[in-house]
């Protein structure tokens, strides 16, 4: 993608997966303050797939004066490892992942996650999303 001198902060900031997907990158969700980063934080406290101490930990450290941003790019990279280990999440979850630039809408009732690229499908009782495929080495081992 080509830069100018004069593009706003919006194209300064986006960032492309490795899939090609374009997307503001998550470290800058959000993050650039220190309420900002609370807040975030607040609203992942609502979700059954978090961890607390894991949320409690980010806390205290913005607590402390750590940077924002670097406490919130490691929160992130927190969550696509505990991501990537589980077959299902919850609905409030996904849409958390959604609203801070981890997923998207792909098509009706599916999620797409931007770092891997998987797809997630909202179960038939709306309470969870379940990972569609996996895969293993580049191979598609099939619906899950």
């Amino acid at each position: 993608m080509i830069r100018r001198d004069n593009d706003s902060e919006f194209i300064k900031n986006l960032k492309v997966s490795k899939r090609g997907n374009m997307r503001v990158s998550q470290d800058e969700a959000g993050a650039d303050t220190h309420p900002e980063a609370k807040n975030v934080l607040k609203k992942f406290d609502k979700s059954p797939d978090i961890p607390n101490e894991y949320i409690k930990e980010h806390h205290e450290r913005l607590e402390k004066g750590h940077d924002p941003k670097e406490v919130m790019t490691d929160f992130f990279k927190g969550l696509q490892k505990a991501k990537e280990s589980k077959s299902s999440l919850s609905i409030k979850t996904a849409k958390l992942f959604r609203q801070n630039g981890i997923f998207k809408k792909a098509d009706n009732d599916v999620y797409q996650d931007l770092e891997s690229g998987d797809f997630w499908k909202i179960s038939e009782d709306k309470k969870n999303i379940v990972r569609m495929f996996e895969e293993n080495d580049g191979v598609t081992e099939g619906i899950k």
